[in-house]
């Protein structure tokens, strides 16, 4: 098994179902599906764990890496930089709901974990188990792996199998929530103390919180079903094209003379034409294709 992200290696999504169908079904589609060796992505692990405060000027580049992500190949590089950029021990995706077609009943797993670590995951049905899966997609807020309340002796069994093999002792998983019924986990894990946790998480929780949707719309963007032809308003349009000047909602207002809350639902209607997951990316999608610049 190729120890890159790789077409063959990779699939893609559960099915976009409703929420409660997910609930209901979803995990056991993932837990079969990872149980019997179903698709996922993987790399060995090569970061560092030491870690420096994040600058607004790496960060910004992060993202701009992130917009760039057009294969798979891509995606291990964007992991690879983000676990580097940080000091991270590991990063991890785990998507679900995304997929067109027959892929829509598979799950997208992309993880910097060894590949002996997700054999022994996949051979000993830990989806079943693992209270990162079978609790994080299920929340709105961050989860600090510490917090899972009174685990199991097999769970604790768990985790210390994850430890012995590369998944740092420290964890964090960020979930994301899609109109159309998608979700996704992101998940970093570290091995500094917990001084030095508690001060990454303080620094950093809204970095990775961005990146977690930002990740999760580029593969929307790769695994997903396509944009449909789309048209904005000349209204939308220049919502847009003031954000894309750095402006504020609010300045948007008060420059083109209309009500904040005007503004904001232009803003959501583009947001919603280009199945964007903020209005940074509804500019680079209607960049990309052109529609700030084309003529109504």
């Amino acid at each position: 098994m190729s120890a890159s992200l790789s077409a063959n290696t990779t699939t893609s999504l559960l099915s976009a179902s409703a929420t409660t169908k997910f609930e209901s079904a979803g995990l056991k589609v993932l837990s079969e599906t990872l149980g019997r060796g179903g698709p996922i992505a993987d790399r060995r692990n090569t970061a560092t764990i030491t870690w420096v405060p994040m600058t607004g000027d790496k960060f910004t580049r992060l993202l701009a890496e992130i917009e760039e992500v057009g294969n798979l190949l891509d995606l291990e590089r964007l992991f690879e930089q983000i676990a580097e950029t940080y000091g991270l021990t590991t990063v991890a995706y785990l998507g679900a709901g995304i997929g067109k077609g027959e892929q829509q009943r598979e799950p997208y797993v992309a993880a910097t974990y060894s590949l002996d670590w997700i054999e022994r995951y996949k051979a000993e049905r830990y989806v079943e188990i693992d209270p990162v899966v079978q609790v994080g997609m299920r929340r709105m807020l961050p989860i600090d792996w510490r917090d899972f309340a009174s685990p199991t002796d097999r769970i604790r069994n768990f985790f210390g199998e994850a430890k012995e093999f590369g998944v740092g002792r420290r964890g964090l998983s960020i979930p994301v929530h899609g109109r159309r019924g998608d979700r996704a986990l992101f998940s970093v894990t570290s091995s500094v103390s917990d001084r030095d946790w508690r001060l990454r998480k303080k620094h950093s929780m809204r970095d990775f919180q961005v990146l977690a949707v930002h990740v999760h719309a580029v593969l929307l963007d790769l695994e997903g079903a396509p944009i449909p032809d789309v048209r904005l308003s000349p209204r939308e349009r220049e919502c847009l094209l003031w954000i894309a000047e750095g402006k504020t909602a609010w300045e948007c207002s008060v420059i083109l003379g209309l009500s904040l809350h005007t503004v904001r639902c232009y803003l959501e209607s583009a947001r919603h034409k280009l199945r964007a997951s903020s209005n940074t990316h509804a500019v680079a999608k209607a960049v990309k294709t052109g529609l700030l610049w084309t003529t109504p």
